[in-house]
């Protein structure tokens, strides 16, 4: 069983240090880049939280089944730890124990739970082979994306409410001439919408349009390195937008990091504005304004709705979509005045 102290031998820290960076405790002052190699560390090898050693003997088991990409060695595992922190929490309050595994080393002797947390965006195949496996077991997606809405309940949030928020937001602020960046989308219900849909809806109704500001990269990569590549690119144009909308928080500091790297000042010569609202962000330089989306609150919501079912099964599903916040940092530079 990995320990705090082996993680941090590992990485040459305290073991203070990495006990309160696995706590998201947001008080402690390190770099962003330390925080997420102490995360990533940490799901690499494996580590448990007292919660679960706690809980190794209570009756009731969970299997949270995860991509092999939600706990990447870069920062989008921030992302995904803060969702992973929020499913513990719940279930070491609740005296549940509960396992992680990727979905491609799945197999009938992995599934032994009594329910089943999915938590990504999973293609139709991988739903289909994960449904042969729990049979009738109760399950809850955590995501943008769930087929079979009838079989899973889902914990989720608006993607079109969350773009809008940051699109609004730009508005207020003076900026119309608004570029997008971000990573190629899976199918999304309608009633979640597409980051980038909602993103050329606005625009196109705004008449401010300039499909040469919108850049999108594969997905699979290192998001951050994708953002990096997507702001130099950006950065060849003859004229830049006032404005960036980034779909997540990997990206947008990829891009900061680009713009720097080429002097370009933010927010003095470029607003920047991501989504996700993963903690890195408020240590980068400068602080990003991002939409919120509460991971912490999508895994812990997505493990109550779990627990419920199995205390108490329904013949019902449901759908539980958090609303966005916004985070006013130091991104955004107030236009209107002088356009």
């Amino acid at each position: 069983m990995t320990t705090i102290k082996e993680i941090a031998d590992k990485l040459h820290l305290s073991s203070a240090t990495v006990s309160r960076a696995l706590r998201n405790d947001e008080t402690l002052s390190i770099r962003m880049e330390t925080r997420s190699l102490i995360l990533s560390t940490a799901a690499e090898m494996g580590y448990v939280s007292h919660h679960n050693k706690k809980n190794a003997k209570k009756n009731k088991k969970i299997l949270v089944i995860h991509k092999y990409s939600a706990f990447r060695s870069q920062m989008d595992s921030a992302f995904y730890y803060t969702m992973r922190t929020g499913i513990e929490d719940i279930c070491g309050k609740n005296d549940i124990q509960y396992t992680f595994a990727a979905i491609d080393e799945l197999n009938e002797k992995k599934v032994n739970a009594d329910g089943v947390l999915l938590l990504g965006n999973f293609s139709r195949d991988q739903f289909d082979d994960v449904l042969g496996l729990i049979r009738d077991l109760p399950a809850v997606v955590i995501g943008n994306v769930c087929y079979y809405r009838q079989r899973f309940n889902h914990v989720s949030f608006s993607n079109k409410e969350s773009v809008t928020v940051a699109l609004k937001y730009l508005k207020k602020n003076g900026h119309t001439r608004i570029g997008y960046l971000g990573i190629i989308e899976e199918e999304v219900p309608s009633m979640i919408g597409s980051r980038k849909a909602t993103y050329l809806e606005w625009v196109k109704k705004e008449k401010t349009y300039r499909p040469e500001w919108v850049l999108e990269r594969d997905r699979g990569s290192d998001r951050v390195e994708q953002g990096v590549s997507m702001g130099k690119e950006l950065l060849l144009q003859k004229e830049l937008p006032t404005a960036l909308f980034c779909a997540n928080d990997s990206v947008a500091l990829g891009v900061l990091n680009a713009f720097n790297d080429a002097g370009l000042t933010i927010p003095g010569q470029i607003s920047i504005v991501s989504h996700d609202g993963s903690y890195p962000t408020q240590y980068s330089y400068p602080p990003l304004t991002t939409v919120n989306v509460h991971p912490y609150h999508l895994g812990a919501e997505a493990a109550r709705l779990l627990i419920q079912r199995l205390q108490k099964p329904e013949k019902y599903t449901c759908e539980l979509l958090l609303t966005p916040t916004l985070y006013v940092r130091g991104s955004v530079k107030n236009i209107a005045v002088n356009e």
